[in-house]
């Protein structure tokens, strides 16, 4: 069974005193990764046109929305005569699609992913109709204490769920860090969190396997176990469930554009339905736009909020009194609205696309055992301008420039106490990822062509990363200043030639964030520029101290692209709301 994304204090309550209490070591058991395509066997059968158009749910905070669109008669106003219900185990979903119960499959990009191969097999193949979500904080990884970045997975074992919302996430990551899959050996179980049956002492879930078995050196987990595991994010106590100096790496409130939850139909059912498939995703839309106005005026519609976090309660986890653990759901994920599928299945603006998340998926799939092959996965290709008919905001949204999340100044006036009291740790602390470009010893201009590769692996990372901060630091060689010294030069001036470096190195900076900038500009990518913050650093952080060839001596001219996690530190770097 897959369970819930995020839940919130109830559930790390149950989790903590399921920990406590349970036996000092508890068996793990760990799955073998298979295609789904080896896993189920069951054969397609022509879908069911009569009676009620059955629409899966899973327990996430984008399917509140969906609830909405029902509750406010969105489908029936579309002739849609829908009836939702909720399957968190995927593999049964997928069974259920092929039986032809429904002809919806829901899920994340990787879920969807994983099936593939099994609808091609039977002559049906998935086509990605609606963007929901993506996950912005919902989910993370945990990892024990001398991790400190993406890079040091190397060599190491990471616990997380088979057919379950992460595998895509883990492998973002690696791929993201450099790290080769083949290089980490994943431990596969059964279950996303403590499940509510009875295990009959096995430990069957990662979070669990995370406690039990000290091989695992990292977890992938839903965000209330994730702060579990590291008592509230402080770093882990070892106490009531947590792992000893355990932290969160990061989350998908930095890794924002990696998990999208979607809705994919079967190719047969749409091309004898698109009319009415398309009523279905104009439906959502309508329900989703609906729904954050009500969202928007909750103190003033508060009854009516109320009614509708209940119901979602009952629907998706089975108790009408546990609206809380609704609304953290729905503080984990992020709408995106027409704009934001008009961009999910065109491109236009972003390298966060269909096209790109399949390619990226399928990729890591076939390497990690999850996949034989790769599949096409398509569009519908929808008129947009038509689907967005009705849709009071789909022209707003889709012009609407990308929020300013920083305080450029307040970030770069932090970042430059941080680096003077300790420059090392600031390289290290939060570090996910860094791309490096060299430049001559009197260059002064880069241009798009001569840093294009650089440029473009930049943006990926940012767009992927959304969450992240990215400072773009100038780096100076200290050789000349060395020399200075050795001769025995006035102070003042080596102060001077000090102070010179780190001009110079913040002009060039400025010069590449804004040499990246046009780059991005001139492709016609939404950037939200407050995410890139220039800093000169001089001779604060050479690579090589003194640089003993010419090449040591090129290395240490150089800009960095730092991509930092500023989770634990948003307050510090004022991020604006």
């Amino acid at each position: 069974m897959i369970f819930p994304r995020t839940l919130e204090a109830s559930l790390m309550t149950i989790v903590a005193l399921a920990i406590l209490a349970g036996p000092a070591t508890a068996a793990v058991e760990y799955k073998q990764a298979r295609p789904l395509v080896d896993v189920i066997s069951a054969k397609a059968r022509p879908v069911s046109t009569s009676g009620k158009v059955q629409v899966p749910l899973i327990t996430w905070g984008g399917d509140v929305a969906t609830i909405h669109t029902l509750e406010k008669g969105h489908f029936s106003a579309e002739g849609i005569d829908a009836e939702l219900f909720v399957e968190n185990n995927f593999p049964k979903q997928v069974e259920a699609v092929l039986a032809g119960r429904t002809p919806y499959l829901r899920g994340t990009m990787g879920m969807i992913n994983a099936a593939t191969e099994v609808f091609e097999r039977e002559g049906v193949p998935l086509v990605v109709i609606y963007q929901l979500t993506w996950s912005t904080g919902g989910d993370a990884m945990v990892v024990r204490p001398g991790i400190k970045s993406p890079k040091g997975l190397k060599g190491k074992t990471i616990a997380l769920q088979l057919y379950g919302p992460h595998m895509d996430y883990v492998a973002n990551i690696l791929s993201s860090g450099k790290v080769p899959l083949s290089k980490v050996e994943f431990k596969w179980l059964a279950e996303l969190t403590l499940p509510t049956f009875d295990t009959g002492g096995k430990v069957v879930d990662p979070v669990n396997a995370f406690l039990e078995d000290s091989d695992n050196d990292a977890v992938m987990a839903i965000i209330p176990d994730a702060l579990n595991l590291t008592s509230g994010g402080e770093g882990g106590t070892g106490a009531a469930g947590s792992v000893k100096g355990a932290k969160i790496l990061l989350s998908t409130k930095t890794a924002s554009r990696v998990i999208a939850d979607v809705y994919a139909v079967r190719s047969d059912y749409l091309k004898s339905n698109r009319a009415d498939v398309e009523k279905l995703v104009r439906a959502l839309m309508k329900g989703q736009e609906d729904f954050a106005e009500l969202f928007g005026a909750k103190s003033s519609r508060r009854a009516e909020f109320q009614g509708l976090m209940s119901k979602s309660a009952d629907l998706l986890l089975g108790s009408p009194q546990a609206t809380p653990d609704v609304e953290a759901l729905l503080g984990d994920c992020e709408f995106v609205g027409h704009g934001g599928n008009v961009a999910f299945f065109t491109g236009k603006g972003t390298t966060r696309n269909l096209a790109t998340l399949t390619r990226e998926i399928q990729t890591s799939f076939t390497q990690m055992g999850l996949a034989k092959k790769k599949v096409q996965l398509a569009s519908a290709k929808w008129d947009y301008n038509a689907l967005g008919a009705g849709v009071a905001g789909a022209t707003r949204v889709a012009t609407a420039p990308p929020k300013q999340r920083f305080d450029s100044k307040k970030v770069a006036a932090k970042i430059e106490q941080k680096i003077a009291v300790e420059p090392t740790a600031w390289a290290e602390e939060g570090t996910l990822f860094q791309i490096e470009i060299n430049f001559e010893p009197n260059q002064s201009e880069f241009t798009e062509s001569g840093y294009a590769d650089d440029y473009g692996e930049a943006l990926k990372i940012s767009q992927t990363y959304g969450g992240s901060l990215i400072v773009i630091e100038g780096h100076s060689d200290p050789l000349g200043i060395l020399k200075a010294k050795q001769n025995g030069e006035d102070k003042a001036v080596v102060s001077q030639m000090q102070q010179q470096a780190k001009n110079l190195s913040l002009q060039r900076s400025q010069e590449v964030r804004t040499s990246f900038l046009d780059y991005c500009k001139k492709r016609k990518f939404a950037i939200d520029e407050s995410q890139f913050v220039a800093v000169g650093l001089g001779i604060t952080t050479p690579k090589f101290n003194p640089p003993r060839t010419k090449e040591e001596w090129a290395a240490n001219r150089r800009v960095v692209f730092r991509i930092k996690q500023v989770e634990a530190e948003l307050t510090e770097f004022s991020p604006l709301n």
